[in-house]
């Protein structure tokens, strides 16, 4: 009896041994695991467009910089989540470049706690949530309308979609180059002011400024130069200022964009110098007469097809649709004459049409595409390397189609832009959508869905209930 005490003494003397190594290795092991997911990130992303990741480019792109970066958010960690799931994405997003570089410190600072911090940092306007990204001497500011889409109603704003990593990687790229492309917007002829663009190229590292072109001169470090709808002529020495930037002699390339509206008057000054260049912009509407290729159920908000696929090499999905709402055709006038070459950028499919005084309504159109909306214009001689784009609607700028991760406008001005400046190591970010998102419908897709919805499905129920009621009623 005693000896059969001792064997299970024995047992459970081993077994609480056995207990207390499992429970000790499994705490080393949570240590070792808490201590490398500190440093390396290791969470699990289910999302389907990987929202709370990092893209592969930006990963290659922090992982190479030897640049020190500092990233200070206005919060705490908690604080800043609490904002909602969109919230918690950026700030998850925006914990994924300290991981990645040891060169990048990641800080949180409580401004209710340290109320001095924003005195001391006055000229940076800090706000709670803030996000200040700084490399030596240079440093920006993100702000929620920086890491987020925001859709503005008449009860107040709602994020449509995240901007966080396109945020975070480009002021990055910003506060660590050396050298930004300059790019100059045209005003003094009642030009629509862009915001929505100046916006977006300045957190893509291009500096932005303006002119009154009147009044100064283009500055001699200027690369690109913009004019978007303007509704006042221009004067001769408007034009020859216009000439003496296109046509210098440099290094550098030089574009200028130039975008029409509808509600433009006749400009014939300006619309001459577009003409020696090989462009005319007609005074009429193109509309798309195939509802597979309309948003929202207008002829007007046409899907415009990519035809210089130069642009695409940067972009990251080119089967997302691009609209160009209201646009007036872009005719080329030759196709090369004394240097100058011409091609469309961006087209109506065969199926669009003209919409003139001789025609009343949509049912009224002669299908005559495709039809460009977008072309170009390059003379390449004497050392002299320039490019005149004309774009048939400033509303392929409009905010909402900028904004919309549906549309591929801001990815195909990103790509555009990126492009002419001749930039190497660039890529484009597509916004994420939390949840369910949201998709465009053409009007076909609308019709097959109605059809499907309201009449095949209850159909079919329908059908399905009474062959089993018959069959009950038999059996």
């Amino acid at each position: 009896m005693k000896k059969k005490l001792t064997v299970q003494k024995k047992t459970g003397i081993m077994s609480t041994a056995i207990t207390l190594i499992v429970v000790l290795c499994l705490i080393v092991v949570n240590v070792i695991a808490s201590a490398f997911t500190e440093k390396y990130p290791v969470k699990i992303d289910l999302t389907s467009n990987k929202a709370f990741e990092l893209s592969e480019d930006s990963i290659k792109y922090i992982s190479d910089l030897d640049k020190d970066i500092t990233i200070t958010v206005m919060n705490t960690r908690d604080s800043f989540a609490r904002g909602g799931e969109y919230y918690e994405q950026a700030i998850t997003v925006v914990e994924q470049y300290a991981k990645y570089n040891d060169n990048i410190t990641l800080e949180f600072i409580d401004l209710m706690a340290n109320p001095t911090y924003a005195s001391e940092h006055a000229d940076l306007s800090i706000s709670v949530n803030d996000i200040l990204v700084a490399c030596g001497e240079n440093t920006q500011k993100l702000t929620a309308y920086d890491l987020f889409n925001i859709q503005q109603s008449w009860y107040g704003g709602s994020i449509t979609s995240s901007n966080a990593e396109q945020a975070m990687t480009g002021a990055i790229m910003n506060v660590t180059s050396e050298e930004k492309t300059k790019v100059t917007f045209l005003t003094g002829h009642e030009e629509n002011e862009n915001i929505n663009l100046e916006d977006l190229l300045e957190k893509n590292n291009f500096e932005v400024n303006s002119i009154m072109l009147q009044a100064e001169a283009i500055p001699e470090d200027t690369e690109i130069l913009i004019a978007i709808a303007p509704l006042r002529d221009y004067t001769e020495e408007d034009i020859e200022k216009l000439d003496s930037f296109m046509m210098e002699a440099s290094e550098k390339n030089k574009t200028m964009l130039y975008f029409a509206s509808a509600e433009q008057p006749e400009l014939p000054v300006l619309e001459g110098w577009l003409e020696k260049w090989g462009l005319s912009v007609p005074r009429v509407m193109v509309a798309e007469t195939d509802q597979d290729r309309v948003i929202s159920n207008n002829a007007y908000f046409g899907i415009a097809d990519i035809d210089d696929f130069l642009v695409t090499e940067h972009m990251t999905n080119t089967d997302i649709p691009l609209t160009m709402p209201f646009a007036r055709p872009v005719e080329m006038l030759f196709t090369s004459n004394m240097g100058y070459n011409t091609g469309s950028l961006l087209a109506y499919s065969e199926s669009a049409g003209i919409i003139d005084e001789d025609v009343n309504s949509v049912e009224d159109i002669v299908q005559e595409g495709p039809i460009s909306v977008a072309a170009k214009s390059t003379y390449n001689q004497d050392g002299v390397n320039a490019m005149l784009c004309v774009f048939g609607s400033d509303m392929i700028l409009n905010e909402q189609f900028l904004n919309s991760s549906s549309l591929a406008n801001m990815e195909y001005f990103l790509s555009f832009f990126n492009t002419v400046a001749d930039r190497e190591n660039v890529f484009s970010i597509a916004p994420k959508v939390l949840g369910g998102g949201s998709f465009t419908l053409t009007q076909g897709q609308v019709l097959l869905y109605t059809v499907m919805l309201v009449i095949v499905l209850p159909i079919a129920v329908l059908a399905v209930g009474i062959t089993i009621w018959i069959k009950r009623r038999r059996s």
